[in-house]
């Protein structure tokens, strides 16, 4: 597959990312922008996210970070700076739960001592047909409050766990966890993800 030039360079895709964040910041973005955060490179696709072009809708993104969202968990947006590269160099990747082709992506942005998460899934139209154009559509984006629920994700009996950098992911959980390890069934989920991802095996791509 031919990838669009301006795609290719990922820091002057993250460059450009940043510059229409303020803007969105600054209120002169127009509400119907699309951002792009060019195309998911080696660990995305290791962990099964498809090579095609990485998309957030400005309005999307101004409802999740908005404290009016009926899943509340507001954020200032210029807590995302980078979000292109933090995504293609995450802590970990997992499979949605919900959504057969998605994933969900562990960032290293922090907002208010919590980390960002990124949902993403092959764009489809209300029938759930391919549309002309695909694209790989972030559905949602928010600082994930519930480390049990994170752990949840790595100890998943369905092998949600698809990439982990092991050191990152030891690190995030030595931070946000270090007085739950001895703390009953959390400490033992704590432990069970750490030693899930010490045996983990990467997958490679191609």
């Amino acid at each position: 597959m031919n990838i669009d030039k301006k795609y290719a360079d990922l820091e002057a895709v993250n460059t450009r990312f940043n510059d229409d964040l303020q803007r969105h910041i600054n209120g002169t973005l127009p509400i119907n922008h699309i951002y792009q955060l060019g195309y998911p490179e080696d660990i995305l696709l290791s962990a099964g996210v498809e090579r095609l072009p990485m998309e957030l809708s400005a309005a999307r993104l101004s409802l999740k970070a908005s404290e009016d969202y009926h899943s509340c968990h507001p954020f200032d947006i210029s807590a995302i700076k980078n979000l292109p590269i933090a995504v293609n160099k995450p802590i970990a990747v997992f499979s949605d739960a919900n959504i057969s082709d998605g994933r969900v992506i562990l960032t290293e942005l922090v907002y208010n001592a919590n980390n960002f998460v990124v949902a993403v899934r092959k764009r489809k139209d209300k029938n759930h047909r391919k549309i002309e154009v695909e694209t790989n559509s972030i559905r949602t984006i928010y600082p994930k409050n519930q480390l049990q629920g994170i752990m949840g994700w790595f100890n998943s009996k369905d092998n949600l766990l698809r990439w982990v950098d092991k050191e990152k992911a030891l690190r995030f959980i030595s931070i946000q966890s270090p007085s739950r390890i001895a703390d009953g069934n959390k400490g033992r989920a704590i432990n069970n993800a750490i030693n899930r991802i010490s045996d983990f095996q990467n997958p490679s791509y191609p």
